[in-house]
């Protein structure tokens, strides 16, 4: 499923959003309509498994939500015209990265959040309920070890996600009516695969943080009670030098419904862009200069 807010002009800039672990494109109507104010067409797709798309609920790996966010992007290639950018939140901060990194035909990312699940940075223990006991030595692969032998045996099996993570901070403490919404809701995950939970061990993006060469916006609400907030600003840095990249704080949790905060996420991703719409206007008048 895929909701889209296009724009008259089939030459206005696209972003596409990726919504986490707890959400779906729905509970993002607000943002979609700031963005689309700001003259963007705007794409939310529901990964497989969540929100208002197909397939078993919560069934879905890592691997396999970073391609959905591929074919949306190449599909939103041959729809508009304009500038393209990915954009995501939580545990789709690291759907657009990997997206990103994967080949999606995108200008510039821009997240709320930045998580790693394999390769040279593993933040599954540091995003969950087990935040505590991550930095145990040898902790992160006893975890991941066991997740794999179970996914192995019953990958098909789902368990409650709320024994993983601690979904009480996923919104900021003054998202009183929000918070009550989303309890209520019957399309927020509830359950998760353990195939689905292997796969934040063991699925490194196809380009390392070090080695990035897509421009890369940051954004990290440093009043998170879900996630420490040290764990975007250690991914941050590890981001080398290769490609433009930037830092932001916001005096947020993890995700607001508050206007301030949809206003702030949106100004900071819309001037990071402005940045690459203008250079794909320079380098077009160049070309036809030729």
């Amino acid at each position: 499923h895929v909701d889209v807010y296009p724009q008259p002009d089939r030459s206005a800039p696209v972003v596409i959003f990726n919504h986490g672990g707890g959400g779906y494109s729905r509970m993002f109507v607000t943002l979609a309509l700031r963005f689309y104010d700001a003259g963007y067409t705007v794409i939310l797709p529901d990964q497989k498994g969540q929100g208002l798309s197909g397939g078993t609920r919560g069934d879905c790996t890592l691997s396999e939500f970073v391609q959905n966010a591929i074919d949306v992007a190449r599909w939103a290639r041959t729809e508009f015209d304009g500038p393209l950018f990915m954009t995501g939140a939580s545990f789709g901060s690291a759907v657009a990265y990997y997206s990103a990194a994967a080949g999606a035909p995108v200008d510039a990312v821009a997240v709320s959040n930045l998580y790693m699940f394999g390769g040279e940075v593993v933040d599954a223990l540091r995003t969950s309920r087990f935040a505590p006991i991550a930095e145990l030595p040898g902790i992160v692969g006893l975890f991941r070890v066991s997740f794999t032998m179970l996914a192995g045996l019953f990958g098909r099996l789902r368990i409650p996600i709320r024994l993983l993570g601690d979904f009480s901070g996923l919104w900021d403490e003054r998202d009183v009516q929000a918070i009550a919404a989303w309890k209520r809701d019957p399309y927020p995950l509830r359950y998760v695969s353990m195939r689905y939970l292997s796969s934040t061990f063991n699925t490194p993006p196809a380009v390392s943080l070090s080695e990035n060469e897509l421009p890369i916006l940051v954004i990290n609400p440093i009043l998170d009670t879900m996630v420490a907030p040290k764990v975007t600003e250690d991914n941050y840095l590890r981001l080398g030098s290769r490609a433009p990249k930037h830092y932001v704080e916001v005096p947020f949790g993890h995700w607001s419904s508050n206007a301030e905060f949809i206003d702030q996420l949106v100004s900071a991703m819309d001037d990071w862009f402005q940045r690459f719409n203008e250079r794909e206007a320079a380098e077009s008048a160049h070309q036809a200069g030729r």
